[in-house]
């Protein structure tokens, strides 16, 4: 509705509270200020000048709306952004300051996909000169995206008072505002995603500083001590979950749980995150706290950057009643977490004769020129696989053959699968790396007009492509023209050549040696090994004993578990699941975790794997059937030998089958085709989703097996030996009979 007058100003540089349009307003009347006239009076307005009056308002109000006197945009720094960087974000109001009233109310905006502070005071970005007739008024706050790509940003909307007509009486004018919501045009911003990230790297982006502390650097043996880690600056803290976890002498006893402190006067992007453990030394002597390191990105270089508080010395000074901790036991005593780690296990024991002194002479002239061909040969696949093309040079070829059926006018069904195989190739051709990209996420904008009408096609009601469509679609592919070849001399460049040269090393080191190249195994080789054969036992030993060097005992624990599961009569496989049990803290009951052979039930449990009891109780179950069958035929036969034979089998296969059965129930869920282990401590979620883990009625210890009854993306429902079910992510298990499923 249409008002007079002029409401207060935001951000203009009078001094007055309120801002004054220069437009004459309605004399006061005799009665007084805001007091209509009365009869008689001399000011009093005639009624034909009343009319004249009313005629010229209707007039003014039915004038078509002047064009809109403000525009919005969204401004960012001019530079890449990349994904997860915080960085500066202006709203920018235009407005013609000779019709702008005022702004009323808040500014309404919706940020995502991007997360964003609060908008600041509206500013002038600087006042009008004489004359001028337009001006900047400026919103500001800080915003990132966590997502790669082009990401869109929502247009905001702002209530403004603003000047929209004048009234033209004979003695005056009359100023005519009304409110309205001016709706600004919508934002798009190019976020670049990250570089490959090392190992360590948790998601922090921005600036950041990290400190070390502790209360004291000398004690005493049974003193409580708390160390203080903390993690400060300027980044995407929405993202960051957590610190990185820290190693400690098992010295020292963790009193509680670590305590995770945020700082209280924090904004969106700019936190400190504090986390506090408290420990009492056992044992006199100097130990060392580890260095705290957390790998960070910094947009500002375009790289990872490693922030490291140094390491801290402690000094614990003996207690006059003696150490916490018991002397060290000898060597043939030790307890299962202090015994030293078996060694690696070796291939095959067989030894091979030495060749004959021709044969060897023969292959060393011969060895050199088969292993470059061979190292060649790896480094052209390589290097066609990682072509960048590769994918595109097919997709280019099948969007000839597709436009070129598509122009035989096939049937409705016929031509929605192929217009379906064109959006997937182009995609792949255009090398956008997005299954079903938006209009928006193409730069050219033809190819995105023509992947919304074959939305509309495919999705719509209507269902019929423009007729020009194929014409524009068999344009721009040719335009686009071949994607550049596949080069092989690529394959000598540096990151195709090494790879096959490492891989050629270790094999030339596995044929010298006796032996001793399982020790020089990585981790992450023996982990693709363990993903190629899940059920190489001696694979997964080996896993674990890497593991186990790195100080990553759980997931050790849980390697050496299902090692001993598949091979529970070799006594290297039970050491090693016996110390890294152990030494991760594995305390649960026989039947909710892997047995421990220590005791004779135990023992006896462990002569075979729950595989081979599986597969004897199904024997034994057959064979009782046998002589169960031979004694009833011997029966009707009047053969009384016969059915003494059938029943002495049956009563043999049948307390072979108590005792693989009984065996089998000490295993648990682990004799299913699809046990697993779950080798960290965590919650099991009642729902597919990350609900906060101290809300989760099911708390597991690490260590618990289970069977996998449903699988939803990432996630897998696991059912405990005692009924309970829970969702967990597949990273927190390991399978026992296979390759995660």
């Amino acid at each position: 509705m249409a008002q007079s007058g002029a409401g207060p100003a935001a951000g203009h540089p009078a001094p007055a509270a309120r801002r004054r349009f220069p437009w004459r307003t309605l004399p006061a009347a005799a009665g007084g200020p805001g007091r209509p006239a009365t009869r008689g009076s001399p000011d009093m307005v005639s009624p034909l000048r009343l009319a004249l009056a009313g005629l010229a308002l209707a007039a003014s109000l039915a004038l078509p709306a002047q064009a809109q006197p403000v525009t919005g945009a969204f401004e960012a720094p001019d530079k890449p952004l990349w994904a997860g960087e915080v960085f500066d974000l202006t709203l920018a109001w235009t407005v013609d300051w000779s019709t702008f009233g005022n702004l009323e109310g808040e500014l309404a905006w919706e940020s995502a996909p991007l997360a964003a502070e609060p908008w600041g005071a509206p500013a002038l970005r600087a006042p009008p000169a004489p004359g001028a007739t337009r001006a900047v008024i400026e919103f500001k706050t800080r915003a990132m995206a966590l997502a790669p790509g082009l990401t869109p940003v929502q247009p905001a909307r702002q209530v403004m008072r603003l000047q929209t007509g004048v009234v033209d009486m004979e003695e005056y004018q009359r100023a005519i505002t009304e409110t309205r919501t001016i709706e600004s045009a919508p934002g798009l911003f190019r976020i670049r995603p990250l570089p490959p990230a090392p190992e360590t790297f948790l998601g922090a982006v921005g600036q950041f500083e990290v400190e070390s502390a502790v209360e004291a650097e000398e004690i005493r043996v049974g003193e409580s001590l708390t160390w203080r880690v903390t993690l400060s600056g300027t980044g995407n803290w929405p993202a960051i979950s957590g610190l990185p976890a820290r190693q400690v002498s098992r010295d020292f006893q963790l009193i509680g749980e670590p305590e995770q402190i945020e700082g209280a006067d924090g904004t969106l992007f700019e936190r400190s995150l504090s986390e506090s453990v408290t420990l009492v030394p056992l044992r006199a002597g100097r130990y060392v706290l580890g260095a705290f390191e957390v790998v960070a990105f910094d947009p500002g270089a375009g790289r990872y950057v490693r922030h490291l508080a140094p390491p801290i010395t402690l000094e614990v000074l003996p207690d006059p009643n003696g150490d916490l901790l018991p002397p060290e036991p000898p060597p043939g005593d030790l307890p299962d977490e202090d015994a030293p780690l078996p060694p690696m296990l070796k291939g095959e024991a067989a030894a091979l004769a030495p060749p004959s002194d021709r044969l060897f002479v023969g292959a060393l002239l011969t060895a050199p020129l088969g292993l470059l061909a061979l190292w060649l040969g790896l480094a052209f696949w390589r290097a066609y696989e990682a072509d960048p093309y590769r994918r595109a040079r097919g997709a280019h070829r099948r969007l000839a053959r597709t436009l070129a059926r598509l122009a035989q006018d096939p049937q409705a069904a016929e031509a929605r699968a192929l217009v379906r195989d064109w959006q997937r190739d182009a995609a792949l051709r255009l090398r956008l790396g997005l299954a079903a990209p938006a209009p928006e996420a193409f730069e050219d904008p033809r190819w995105g007009d023509l992947w919304a009408q074959a939305d509309r096609f495919l999705y719509g009601r209507a269902g019929v492509l423009p007729q020009d469509w194929l014409t524009r679609a068999a344009e721009l592919h040719a335009a686009l023209g071949p994607p550049p070849p596949f080069r092989p001399a690529t394959a000598l460049r540096r990151p195709n050549l090494l790879p096959a040269a490492a891989g050629l090393v270790s094999l030339a080191l596995f044929l010298l040696t006796s032996g001793a190249h399982a020790q020089e195994m990585t981790a992450k080789a023996l982990t693709e090994r363990v993903a190629e054969a899940p059920l190489d036992w001696r694979a997964r030993h080996n896993l674990a004993i890497a593991l186990a060097a790195q100080d990553r005992w759980e997931e050790a624990a849980g390697h050496a578990a299902v090692a001993f599961v598949q091979s529970p009569s070799d006594p290297q496989t039970r050491q090693l699941w016996l110390t890294t049990g152990a030494k991760a803290g594995y305390s649960l009951a026989p039947g909710a975790s892997v047995p421990r052979p220590r005791d004779w039930r135990g023992r006896a449990i462990a002569s075979a794997s729950p595989a081979v009891w599986r597969w004897l109780l199904i024997g034994l179950a057959a064979l009782t059937t046998v002589g169960l069958g031979a004694g009833l035929y011997g029966r009707y036969r009047a053969g009384r030998r016969l059915v003494r034979a059938g029943l002495g089998l049956a009563a043999l296969a049948a307390v072979g089958m108590m005792v693989s059965a009984t065996a089998l129930a000490g295993y648990g869920a682990l004799g299913s085709s699809r046990a697993v282990v779950i080798w960290g401590a965590g919650p099991l979620r009642p729902l597919p989703v990350d609900t906060p883990a101290e809300a989760a009625e099911i708390q597991l210890a690490g260590g618990a097996v289970g069977r996998v009854e449903q699988t939803y993306l990432g996630w897998r429902q696991v059912r405990l030996g005692d009924g309970r079910t829970g969702w967990t992510r597949q990273e927190n298990l390991i399978w026992v009979w296979g390759a995660p499923r």
